[in-house]
């Protein structure tokens, strides 16, 4: 909701790009998630890596979706929401577009880049945590 209204109020795009809910479920909950998981010793903690990323960032992007749609009602100007960058705001945008189609690709493609980018430095850092001798 933040990156909303700083993107409302024309704040510089590498601000409202830092506080954005990517960065969460790419970098900062699979790191979370992998130190959790490599220090509670489950069994499989590969596996558990993975749903814990793909649930995590399913229902992260489920919580964006109302963005959309709201872009489209009020037809925001802010360039992510254009059509020309993958949005639903535009000329010929049909409601099916703006509140089904355009949102859910972009949640499965999202929680898809966030399995491959966050399970691949998730691994890395569970790889690295079993390494180290434990104390």
């Amino acid at each position: 909701m933040l990156r909303v209204v700083l993107e409302q109020l024309q704040a510089p795009s590498t601000l409202t790009n830092l506080i954005s809910v990517v960065a969460m479920y790419l970098l900062i909950f699979p790191i979370y998630f992998a130190i959790h998981i490599a220090r509670s010793g489950v069994d499989h903690p590969y596996r558990q890596l993975l749903k814990s990323i793909t649930v995590y960032a399913a229902l992260a992007r489920g919580l964006v979706i109302p963005t959309y749609w709201l872009a489209y009602i009020y037809q925001w100007q802010t360039p992510r929401f254009l059509v020309s960058q993958g949005g639903v705001v535009g000329p010929d945008v049909t409601p099916l577009r703006a509140f089904v189609l355009v949102p859910l690709a972009a949640g499965v493609a999202w929680v898809i880049g966030s399995v491959i980018i966050g399970g691949t430095v998730g691994s890395i850092i569970m790889v690295i945590m079993r390494r180290k001798p434990s104390r």
